[in-house]
């Protein structure tokens, strides 16, 4: 009895050891299938995305328009560029007479290939040619990018002088020995550059340098409004052949014109160091600070002869000293600075107009609802404020069509002071 007992007891044992080792096992087999299935997650790549589009255009000739389109594409192989974009994209246009008119002048689909394709700076730029409407002097450009996996639709609109009133519309900017025109307003001075028409029609130009010293934007509660251009000194004009390569050694605004007794008709553009859109140097990071400082700290960093040790103080005495907390703000602060001078600058650097100053505060908007000539910026209402809307009227001039002046009102107030306050106390996300 004793050994039927024995022999029970260790059968037992063996039969728990047994199901110990099952459970084991089978814990481990589901690791391992949880293991292969993130792998497999990692392992396959993410489709293409479009995240960013524009659209700009020169005449070709009397019955067709040359467009460029600029992508920002996510998850794109480089390898693989023009497969991909097939594969995963639809790309159309649609020419209306304007804004608010659903008439249909023309329209048509974007074939992707190699002679229309390039990838620069990882981006992707397409160029196509459309007709002009007949009789009609203006149109309005509707690009759609069709993402086929999800039905997301991705659009651009672009107003187009068929007349090509503005030297803007038939000479573009040119760098290297690529034959699609730049989309940014500033040039980094060690590229040489040409000013061309898509027909590469030869004539003299002139460059026209102006004294660069604009003032950063006011503050969206100002009530006294100063011009959006003061009084311009002329400090170089120089003749230029169009495609001829070009290299300016000062920093400054440019314009170029066809007479210089006729400046209202040209386009302008920056001539900024090697590493703009970013800032690194101390003495221009200061300046940017304008938006989260008040006047009298802004002088204090202002007056100090040593520009890093100016900074430095600012930041470690806003945060009591704490190190960890002054890295995070001037890390996100600087980046927006960046973005805001790669996004919009204009004749004056992006962080000192009325979109890069509202982009550095507040960031990028959730939504932008734009006209001929006006953009609104909605950012959506969150557990500490409603709906705050913001709106650009744009102020053509004559180095751009493309600026935009805040319509300012006093009751913002209530929503600028606080995210100012976050910014001061390390609470934004960047």
């Amino acid at each position: 009895m004793k050994k039927v007992f024995i022999y029970s007891f260790l059968i037992l044992i063996a039969a728990c050891t047994s199901n110990k080792n099952f459970q084991k096992a089978n814990q481990q087999v589901n690791r391992n299938t949880a293991a292969n299935q993130l792998a497999q997650q990692q392992i396959a790549p993410s489709k293409p995305a479009v995240v960013a589009m524009k659209t700009r255009y020169l005449l070709k000739d009397s019955s067709s328009v040359r467009i460029f389109m600029e992508l920002e594409v996510e998850n794109l192989n480089k390898g693989q560029v023009i497969q991909q974009l097939n594969d995963n994209f639809r790309f159309n246009w649609l020419l209306q007479s304007d804004y608010g008119i659903r008439d249909r002048l023309a329209s048509g689909k974007i074939d992707i290939n190699e002679q229309n394709l390039l990838l620069r700076d990882a981006k992707v730029t397409l160029s196509f040619d459309i007709p002009r409407p007949k009789n009609a002097a203006k149109g309005l450009l509707l690009t759609e990018v069709f993402q086929l996996e999800d039905n997301k639709k991705s659009n651009n609109d672009l107003m187009i002088d068929f007349y090509g009133n503005r030297l803007s519309d038939r000479f573009g900017v040119f760098i290297g020995n690529v034959d699609i025109p730049i989309f940014k307003n500033y040039i980094n001075k060690r590229d040489s550059f040409q000013l061309k028409s898509v027909l590469n029609h030869t004539r003299e130009l002139f460059l026209i340098r102006y004294k660069n010293d604009f003032l950063p934007a006011q503050s969206p509660m100002a009530t006294s409004i100063r011009p959006s251009i003061p009084s311009l000194t002329i400090e170089e004009i120089q003749r230029v052949q169009a495609n001829s390569y070009i290299k300016l050694a000062n920093e400054g605004l440019y314009q170029v014109v066809e007479d210089t007794n006729a400046t209202n008709n040209g386009f302008g553009f920056l001539i900024v160091d090697e590493r703009y859109p970013r800032y690194t140097k101390p003495e221009l990071l200061s300046k940017p600070l304008i938006y989260m400082t008040t006047s009298q700290e802004l002088k204090i960093i202002s007056d100090n002869p040593n520009a890093k040790q100016a900074l430095d103080k600012f930041f470690l005495t806003i945060t009591a000293g704490n190190q960890l907390v002054s890295k995070k703000i001037i890390k996100s602060y600087y980046h927006r600075i960046e973005e805001a001078n790669r996004l919009f600058t204009t004749f004056k650097e992006g962080w000192k107009t009325d979109k890069g100053m509202v982009y550095i505060i507040l960031g990028p908007p959730n939504k932008v609802q734009r006209s001929r000539d006006r953009e609104v910026w909605v950012y959506a209402q969150n557990q500490n404020f409603s709906e705050i809307i913001f709106t650009f009227n744009r102020k053509p001039n004559q180095f751009t069509e493309n600026y935009y002046e805040l319509v300012r009102y006093p009751e913002y107030q209530a929503y600028w002071f606080p995210f100012v306050e976050a910014w001061r106390t390390g609470n934004v996300v960047d």
